[in-house]
């Protein structure tokens, strides 16, 4: 009997989170409103509020999300063949990106908010190809700027929003040998 609130509430809050997010595939975030959130939600604005302070809460609560699941990293972070282990990471990603599409699409889409794209890019891509860690050694070693060093795992990131936009987008496994034929640097060894 205890649980059935907290059923209640998940499901307030997924009617809630859909209704953002088909929103968000309509109009930009400017011009959503709690309004027309709580509306396609089917719920009170008050009801709403019950949940999140303001849709900029409900937006972070999306960036939380993606954040946590994306370092659940199934994946070593040292193994033996670099190639495997860029590959394991592009791939995880992709995987993740395919499952959310619809999430993916509407909150890196046109009518997203910048600043959140901005941030999730960071996050998603910083360390595709070469952990930050390995920034110094690889300016240190090859006297190559820091600025040209990051460049190269924001290439993954631009690779991502034409993914996004295809409507029949490769699969995760395609997109990895695309990725990894396109740098060329999953070869790349970070040894001293």
């Amino acid at each position: 009997m205890t649980d059935r609130p907290d059923r209640r509430f998940l499901r307030t809050e997924k009617l809630i989170k859909a209704a953002f997010i088909s929103l968000l595939a309509e109009k930009s975030f400017a011009d959503i409103s709690i309004s027309d959130i709580a509306e396609r939600a089917e719920i009170g604005r008050g009801t709403f509020y019950k949940h999140y302070a303001d849709k900029h809460a409900l937006l972070s609560s999306f960036e939380e999300r993606i954040r946590q699941d994306l370092e659940q990293k199934p994946y070593p972070k040292f193994m033996q063949n670099r190639e495997d282990y860029v590959r394991k990471k592009i791939l995880y990603r992709y995987q993740y990106f395919a499952e959310h599409i619809d999430m993916m699409r509407s909150l890196f889409g046109p009518n997203g908010d910048a600043a959140f794209q901005q941030r999730m890019r960071d996050f998603i891509w910083k360390d595709l190809y070469i952990e930050e860690d390995e920034v110094a050694l690889v300016v240190r070693r090859d006297k190559i700027p820091p600025e040209y060093v990051s460049i190269i795992n924001t290439t993954a990131s631009f690779v991502f929003d034409v993914w996004l936009k295809k409507e029949n987008p490769e699969s995760p496994e395609e997109i990895v040998d695309i990725i990894v034929h396109m740098t060329g640097l999953a070869k790349y060894k970070i040894l001293d």
